[in-house]
């Protein structure tokens, strides 16, 4: 999610040279060292010097809009959309042609989940700057959350045209495109964005699930390895690689996958449950009932782990066991067929006893 903030030097608020130099005349210079650290510095520092610049009395309409903006992108960035709506609606009050402030506005919006008023703001926005690559590519975010991803790859691709070296365009129009199915032309953007940040692990995630829809394993192994190698913290690329491995029927090192991915974050239900997969294709059916137990724990409703569960317990010979549990599976999952087909299988074993 892209946030921009003002650069207050000597005020982003395109002043004349004449009247930026009577402005800085009129000022203090402690005034003015608070309007450089609100346009220059970052978190706490940089809100406070916009708190005092603001407070100091001593600007007029479009320098304390620009004030306000810039200590609404810090909110934003500190994840406090509340306080950042406040500011950017001061900002949008004293200069209403103010492309950045409805920006940031929508920005905050869109943190709050309520998409449909971000898209309102930053469809002010463009059309206060219509040459805005970052408000299409936030736009973009909204529409795609909305489930509107064509409307969202029309504004990536503005995004990219306005701008071509938008590797997060790059990379949200990839999404889509995954999205959509279309796995091809999401490699190809996701290439493209890995070319302008090629130190970006979630890039080379996504672009490994890409060639996983695909059935190129070895490509995702590849893409799932460098996430790691970005980010050795990164729990999902290590479920993900595991779940390349089960596939490929390697399920040893699936399981060190798995492990790790577990070590890394103890909650990710996904990883226990593909672990109990593994197990089960290895006949240690007593390790994946362990971890089945442990995903049920974690995620009461999660279909595929009762599934996988009534398979550990139809090969231990508990037919009981397993048809309770397949029975449970069916109902969180009633459209997948599976289901039905083992409770009938279970029945069958059950009647013949």
């Amino acid at each position: 999610m892209s946030r921009l903030r003002v650069l207050l030097l000597p005020l982003a608020v395109a002043l004349s040279a004449l009247a930026a130099l009577a402005f800085w005349l009129a000022t203090t210079p402690a005034a003015a060292d608070d309007v450089y650290t609100c346009g220059k510095a970052s978190g706490e520092e940089a809100i406070d010097a916009c708190t005092r610049a603001i407070d100091s009395g001593q600007y007029g309409d479009r320098q304390l809009a620009a004030l306000f903006n810039n200590r609404c992108s810090e909110w934003n960035g500190k994840h406090d959309s509340d306080k950042a709506l406040a500011d950017c609606s001061q900002a949008i009050g004293l200069d209403p042609n103010y492309a950045l402030a409805f920006f940031n506005h929508g920005n905050a919006y869109f943190a709050k989940g309520q998409y449909d008023r971000s898209i309102e703001d930053y469809d002010q926005s463009i059309r206060l700057n219509p040459n805005y690559a970052h408000a299409f590519n936030n736009r973009g975010n909204a529409f795609g959350n909305i489930g509107q991803r064509d409307r969202a790859i029309a504004d990536y691709s503005q995004a990219i045209r306005l701008n071509p070296k938008h590797a997060d365009a790059f990379y949200n129009r990839g999404s889509a495109y995954d999205a959509e199915g279309d796995h091809d032309s999401a490699i190809e953007d996701y290439n493209q964005a890995i070319r302008l940040k090629p130190n970006r692990a979630d890039m080379f995630y996504n672009r490994g699930i890409a060639y996983k829809s695909k059935g190129q394993y070895d490509h995702a192994i590849e893409d799932y390895s460098e996430a790691i190698r970005l980010n050795p913290n990164y729990a999902s690329a290590f479920n993900n690689r595991g779940n390349i491995y089960n596939a490929k029927c390697e399920f040893d090192r699936a399981i060190e996958d798995f492990n790790q991915a577990i070590r890394l974050d103890p909650g990710h239900f996904d990883a226990f449950n593909n672990r109990g997969a593994a197990y089960n294709a290895k006949g240690e059916y007593d390790y994946a009932i362990e971890d089945l137990n442990q995903v049920v724990r974690l995620n009461p409703n999660y279909a595929m782990a009762f599934y996988n569960r009534g398979i550990s317990w139809e090969r231990k010979n508990d037919p009981q066991r397993a048809l309770a549990d397949f029975r449970k599976f069916s109902e969180l999952a009633p459209s997948d067929p599976d289901g039905q087909k083992a409770i009938e299988r279970i029945t069958k074993t059950v009647s013949g006893l």
